[in-house]
C-alpha cells in the first residue's frame, strides 16, 4: 500500500467529549425540526391532480398514495462532488482543461438541463411504479420524551391550604404517598364525602325496592329448603355461604377463585336440582372483588 494513501490522525480529526453530543439521523435537536424543507431547493407546491381535479393516487379508504408529493425535489440535485456549494476542485479530477474550447458550451448545456427541471425517477421493484429519486427525507413526527409541564394544583377540589407538598418529600416517600392517595376512596383530590354520596346515589334504587342482588346482605332463608340442600353446602364447604333464598333463586357469597366462579355457580344449580329442590337460578355474590391478586 502506498504511504501517500494512508490516513493519518490529523485527517481523522481530534476525538473529544463533544463526540458524545452528536446525534443520529433519528434524534432531533431541541428547537429544530429535521422535516423542514431546504429553502435552497425547489419542491412541488401542491400534489399533482388528474383531469377531473382529483389528487393522483388518492384512495377514499386509504388516503393519498402518490409518491410525487410536496416533498418531491423539483430542482436538480447534484452530487456533493459536483455541486457548487460543496465541491472541492482540488479533489475532483478535471474532465475538461481550462483551455478546452468546448468548456463553455458544456456549461451552457448543463444550465439548460437544470432549467428543464426534469425530475429523475426510477422504477421501484416492490411497487412497480416510477418514484422520484430525490425527495426530502421524512424523519417522522416529533417523539415526546416527557410529559408537558402542568400546574401542580391542577385539580379543582383541593384547597391551597390543604394540599400535600410533594416537594418536601423524598422520591420514595412521594411515590408512596401518590399511590396511597390514588387508591384511596376519599382523598384530597375529591371533596369530603364525595365518594360516599356517589355510591349512595347509585344504590338508592336497590334500597327503595329492597333488592338484594348485587349486595352481600342476607335475606330470608326457608329452614326446610336449607335442610334439603345441606349436601350441596357440604360439597361447597368454605367456598360459598348461603345468603338468601328468594322463591327459586339462591344467593351465595363466593370466596373461591374468580376464574372458577361461573363454573361452580352453574354446578351448584345442578346439585340443588339433584336434591329435589326447584331452582331457576344461582347467584354468586363477590362484593367489589373483580380479580384475584394471584391471577
Amino acid at each position: 500500500m502506498d504511504e501517500n494513501d494512508e490516513i493519518d490522525a490529523e485527517t481523522l480529526g481530534i476525538w473529544s467529549e463533544e463526540d458524545f453530543k452528536t446525534r443520529t439521523k433519528f434524534e432531533w435537536d431541541e428547537g429544530t425540526d429535521p422535516n423542514d424543507l431546504d429553502p435552497t431547493l425547489e419542491y412541488y407546491t401542491e400534489n399533482p391532480v388528474d383531469e377531473d381535479g382529483v389528487e393522483k393516487g388518492w384512495d377514499p379508504l386509504y388516503g393519498p398514495s402518490n409518491p410525487f408529493d410536496e416533498r418531491t425535489i423539483v430542482s436538480p440535485v447534484e452530487s456533493y462532488m459536483i455541486a457548487e456549494s460543496s465541491r472541492n476542485d482540488e479533489m475532483l479530477e478535471q474532465r475538461f482543461p481550462p483551455s478546452d474550447p468546448e468548456r463553455g458550451f458544456n456549461d451552457e448545456v448543463t444550465e439548460i438541463r437544470k432549467d428543464l427541471k426534469i425530475i429523475e425517477t426510477y422504477v421501484d421493484p416492490f411497487l412497480d411504479i416510477e418514484v422520484p429519486r430525490h425527495v426530502a427525507t421524512w424523519h417522522g413526527y416529533h417523539q415526546e420524551t416527557k410529559f408537558p409541564k402542568k400546574d401542580f394544583m391542577n385539580n379543582r377540589f383541593t384547597k391551597p391550604e390543604d394540599k400535600t407538598d410533594f416537594t418536601k418529600l423524598d422520591p420514595y416517600r412521594a411515590r408512596q404517598k401518590a399511590v396511597e392517595m390514588a387508591r384511596s376512596k376519599n382523598c384530597e383530590w375529591l371533596p369530603e364525602g364525595y365518594s360516599e354520596q356517589y355510591k349512595m346515589k347509585k344504590t338508592a334504587g336497590f334500597r327503595r325496592l329492597n333488592v338484594l342482588a348485587g349486595s352481600l346482605k342476607e335475606g330470608d332463608k326457608d329452614p326446610q329448603i336449607v335442610e334439603r340442600i345441606r349436601p350441596v353446602m357440604k360439597v361447597l364447604g368454605d367456598a360459598a355461604q348461603l345468603l338468601s333464598i328468594q322463591e327459586t333463586v339462591f344467593r351465595f357469597r363466593y370466596y373461591g377463585p374468580m376464574k372458577n366462579r361461573r363454573g361452580i355457580q352453574d354446578w351448584t344449580g345442578k346439585m340443588i336440582r339433584d336434591c329435589g329442590v326447584n331452582c331457576t337460578g344461582v347467584l354468586f355474590e363477590t362484593g367489589g372483588r373483580k380479580r384475584d391478586e394471584w391471577e
